[in-house]
């Protein structure tokens, strides 16, 4: 089964889109997350089932393979924090801000620190399919490739636009307003 890609998002998203920082965590996680969860264990069966057919004509597709299981452990583990204990404390912090009320007490000090172990999180992602791409000359399937290796390659170029795009609205829309929400109500 091939996961659905969510629909593409403005390039550079805009805050203004979210005025309600609860809103945009959980679109993050009804879109981004939720395709997360769908494409790696799809993904990872492809690329299973191409290692077995066409190892010794394609032995890059092993370690595509490797780097792709690899960014997948990363990946949840990385959600899991965001949405336990990030994005809680966030939709905390939007709510004081709706009601009025002072700000919730913090578990992690400021949200600063979370916020820049998620970020290095995103780095390090961003780095293992920037090597995805380096291993498979942009997603392009070689000359002798099947229909499966085609569409496995296209899943994972998908893959990669919509971390693109995650990591993207989070880095440059979430994050910098819940650090200015917390400063603000300071």
């Amino acid at each position: 089964m091939t996961a659905r890609q969510p629909d593409s998002e403005a390039a550079t998203p805009s805050p203004e889109q979210w005025p309600d920082l609860s809103l945009l965590t959980r679109h993050i996680i009804d879109t981004h997350h939720r395709y997360v969860r769908t494409a790696l264990p799809s993904i990872t069966a492809s690329l299973h089932q191409l290692v077995s057919q066409a190892s010794a004509s394609a032995p890059e597709l092993m370690r595509v393979r490797e780097i792709f299981v690899a960014l997948g452990e990363e990946l949840y583990a990385h959600m899991a924090k965001e949405e336990q204990i990030l994005f809680p404390y966030i939709d905390e912090l939007a709510g004081a801000k709706r009601q009025g009320s002072t700000p919730p007490p913090s578990p992690f000090g400021t949200i600063a620190n979370p916020v820049r172990m998620m970020e290095e999180d995103h780095e390090q992602a961003l780095e293992q399919v920037q090597r995805l791409r380096e291993l498979t000359n942009d997603y392009s399937t070689p000359a002798d490739g099947t229909a499966d290796h085609r569409r496995c390659l296209s899943e994972l170029a998908a893959f990669d636009a919509d971390l693109q795009r995650h990591t993207t609205l989070e880095n440059t829309v979430l994050f910098p307003r819940a650090l200015d929400l917390e400063d603000g109500m300071a």
